[in-house]
């Protein structure tokens, strides 16, 4: 469904929240009734309280959502899953105001969904005890959700505030999320430092608890001091660096049936396009590739010339050789085949550059070298090697701080 416009999304881990909340509200409400009250009312107030919970979740993502559209970012959707939710943003907010906004709206909402179904619940005490109790319910657990996310994690709410507010008062997104990475990585020791007193004291469920959200916050925090280094990585490399050389040069006066040399069937009997620029005189005046062969009877490649085929060179998607790697990532997802043309400072062809030149070149940064294997699949599928989602922190950098470092 769509709310506003909204894509609403519903992962299949939910249904456990709500079979959950529906099973603990019913036996709740069969113990205050002492076993007085009919079967399907027990089910009914445990539905009840599942749909409450998860219309105050959904609140909770509709308020950053429409925060962010009053930002003027657009929302790709909204997906629920067992933790919660999450409102997909297409990029970043670009001012620490707006980040600041939209990270604070949905606690705010949660906190006041608790405030008045608690008061709500403490108005029916005497009335109604058993609708009561069912606003008590969902009022903690809103109360729950919205203290829980101003913990400050990224990427919970109140890592997403601490961040803001750092950069807003020193200007810099990266000290804003370094400080936030730190403060996640304090709050993750001190859960294992209660979890080894709780393991202490012979609690061993708690402690437990304890250790696995210590090592979830450390994983979290860990994951955004990679992004970091790849977001460094993006914006000290430049295509001039990483490019490849994946065209061919012929000369224009030459009949078609050379291209009959670089032709191949793949196993759906589809030719494997590549570019072929032409040159005259030393100087490149265009492009053509293998599959005008398809439209030419074989009789006639001997008699037409590739010059009666050429597309002008300017048409191909290209990138200046000194344009740092980001830019180039951002470029190539506006492209119908994933890949650049790189062109000197003049204006030249150098090489060509795609996803995998790019993944290669960030993966070797950080002392991965991958086997030719991989990079075979990987170039064949066109994607970025090992799954890295190099557009979306690309993506992140555009009007941050890390260009202005540069």
């Amino acid at each position: 469904m769509k709310i506003k416009g909204i894509p609403l999304r519903i992962h299949p881990s939910w249904f456990l929240v709500l079979i959950y909340f529906t099973l603990s509200a019913r036996d709740q409400f069969e113990t205050l009734m002492d076993g007085q009250a009919s079967f399907w009312s027990g089910w009914l107030i445990g539905a009840f309280t599942s749909l409450l919970l998860f219309i105050s979740v959904l609140l909770h993502e509709l308020a950053h959502s429409f925060v962010a559209i009053g930002e003027g970012l657009k929302v790709r959707d909204i997906t629920l899953f067992f933790l919660g939710g999450m409102a997909n943003l297409e990029k970043e907010c670009p001012t620490s105001k707006g980040s600041l906004k939209i990270a604070i709206s949905g606690p705010i909402v949660s906190l006041l969904l608790a405030f008045l179904m608690i008061l709500l619940s403490n108005n029916l005490s005497v009335s109604n005890f058993i609708l009561s109790n069912l606003f008590k319910q969902v009022g903690s657990l809103n109360l729950l959700i919205g203290v829980f996310n101003l913990l400050p994690i990224i990427p919970l709410d109140g890592g997403v505030i601490l961040k803001s507010l750092i950069w807003y008062f020193t200007g810099s997104k990266t000290a804003g999320i370094k400080v936030a990475i730190v403060s996640a990585r304090l709050i993750s020791l001190l859960a294992v430092f209660i979890g080894f007193l709780s393991l202490l004291r012979g609690n061993l469920y708690i402690a437990i608890c304890f250790f696995i959200i210590g090592l979830f916050i450390f994983s979290s925090s860990k994951s955004q001091s990679q992004i970091i280094q790849i977001q460094k990585i993006l914006s000290e490399s430049f295509v001039n660096q990483v490019y490849s050389r994946s065209y061919r040069v012929l000369e224009d006066d030459l009949p078609v049936k050379v291209l009959s040399k670089y032709q191949y069937l793949n196993k759906d009997n589809v030719f494997n396009e590549e570019w072929i620029l032409l040159y005259r005189e030393g100087r490149c005046v265009g492009y053509v590739n293998e599959k005008i062969l398809k439209n030419i009877a074989v009789h006639n490649w001997d008699k037409k010339f590739l010059y009666e085929f050429s597309f002008p060179i300017n048409e191909l998607p290209s990138i200046s050789e000194k344009q740092p790697l980001w830019k180039a990532i951002i470029r190539i997802e506006k492209t119908n085949d994933g890949r650049l043309l790189v062109l000197s400072v003049s204006g030249l062809p150098l090489g060509t550059l795609d996803r995998v030149d790019i993944g290669k070149a960030v993966l070797k940064k950080i002392g991965l070298n991958l086997p030719d294997q991989l990079i075979k699949i990987s170039r064949k599928e066109n994607i970025y090697p090992l799954g890295l989602n190099l557009f979306n922190i690309a993506q992140s950098m555009v009007s941050s701080d890390l260009e202005e470092d540069q």
